[in-house]
């Protein structure tokens, strides 16, 4: 199975670089227009205090970025069952030891309640956010100041995760979100790409212009995405992970649809959000409530979650003309219903479902935000400016670095 699979992805491979210079400046999340008013504003120095804001804090993470090690999944101390330290392994997060078990095995789960042992350097899932934000990071300060030191370093650490056969990630998530005891290979581990996905493709485009940056990079870094995307749409634990019909099955249609936007595959995309717009009659119930969410323990924050994917899928539609925003199914689901279940809490109401933790009203941002860009009410410029508010009497603006850069900044 696993030599079939590898032939494929050497086939995608030679498929890969005949077409993908043909899509090759496909911006993912970010406006490229946007931003070159912004940094225009930064240079001329008119650009708003909110923005000079995030600038600054953006500039002293990436200083910051210059001076790590970069990460590799190379650096984990607990071996995957292959012995190969080159393939990805995470530990679920919600799992505990059996105290009733000898030895505890096999770990059982207790939702909502994270084990911090899972949460450790040795194995892969820290490196893998801090090397996917770092890149990010690091080719945004590289795009606003064309400081080279920024985009030499951001190219160095997805050299390391992507590109060195030495240090390499094997593009494939066979062992995350594994369990201890229990041999069985989680679909619910696909979810740990995410991070990859949203911010590498757009890394890539910020810093294309460094004199670092070449076209043998480039074709490498595609033929280690286009492989990944291979792995999620033919492999059979990603063919499972396709059927999961919660968070994680948002999740993996906006990988799916990112990797294909990205790689130039419209078709695949299209494909993905129809999915998407097709699970909103399973996934809310009549008043907008998302039903497999709402029975968590941490029920908000996974409502605000899965809803994160969904709306960020919704804007890969309008980059292949779908329109998601404006799509209602024949039972009345809709994006609009789902956000409307969830801001009331801005206004005060009660959350009526079970929450481990306090309700943090920033995981609204990336929605309400995009809400607001797509359909243009006041109701949503005003239930953000509340939110920001909230935060600014808290002292939180450090926590809304990604949100001002990615929604506001101007």
């Amino acid at each position: 199975m696993q030599n079939n699979i590898r032939k494929k992805i050497l086939l995608l491979i030679l498929i890969c670089l005949v077409i993908t210079p043909v899509f090759s400046n496909n911006w993912v999340q970010l406006d490229s227009v946007q931003l070159a008013k912004t940094k225009a504003k930064i240079i001329n120095n008119t650009a708003s205090k909110k923005t000079l804001f995030a600038y600054n804090k953006l500039i002293k993470k990436a200083n910051a970025l210059l001076k790590i090690k970069n990460p590799s999944v190379t650096d984990k101390t607990i071996l995957p069952p292959t012995g190969n330290k080159n393939d990805y392994l995470s530990i679920s997060r919600y799992w505990w030891p059996d105290l009733e078990k000898k030895e505890g095995l096999p770990w059982i789960r207790k939702d909502g309640i994270t084990n911090p042992n899972t949460q450790t350097n040795a194995v892969d899932r820290k490196r893998l956010g801090a090397m996917s934000q770092g890149v990010w990071i690091l080719g945004l300060a590289y795009y606003f100041t064309e400081n080279e030191a920024y985009a030499k370093k951001a190219i160095s650490m997805m050299e390391t995760w992507f590109l060195n056969p030495k240090t390499l990630m094997n593009p494939h998530l066979e062992f995350a979100q594994s369990v201890p005891g229990n041999s069985k290979k989680r679909r619910s581990g696909i979810l740990d790409g995410r991070s990859i996905v949203k911010f590498v493709p757009d890394a890539i485009q910020l810093i294309s212009t460094s004199k670092y940056w070449n076209s043998i990079y480039k074709t490498k870094m595609n033929t280690w995405l286009s492989s990944y995307l291979f792995w999620l749409t033919k492999s059979e634990l990603g063919i499972k992970g396709s059927m999961q019909t919660n968070n994680h099955g948002s999740w993996y249609k906006y990988q799916v649809a990112t990797l294909a936007y990205y790689l130039g595959d419209r078709e695949l995309v299209k494909k993905m959000v129809r999915l998407a717009q097709n699970s909103l009659d399973d996934m809310l119930d009549a008043k907008g409530g998302q039903i497999h969410e709402l029975a968590r323990s941490r029920s908000f924050f996974y409502s605000c979650f899965n809803l994160q994917a969904l709306v960020a899928i919704a804007d890969l539609g309008n980059k292949v003309d779908m329109n998601m925003w404006q799509y209602q199914s024949d039972n009345k689901k809709s994006l609009a219903l789902a956000i409307g279940y969830l801001t009331p809490v801005v206004d005060g109401e009660k959350w009526k479902h079970s929450t481990l933790k306090s309700i943090n009203l920033n995981n609204l941002i990336p929605i309400i935000s995009k809400a607001f860009k797509n359909f243009n009410t006041q109701e949503y410029k005003v239930l953000l400016s509340k939110i920001i508010d909230g935060n600014k009497q808290k002292k939180q603006d450090n926590n809304l670095l990604e949100f001002w850069l990615l929604n506001i900044i101007h």
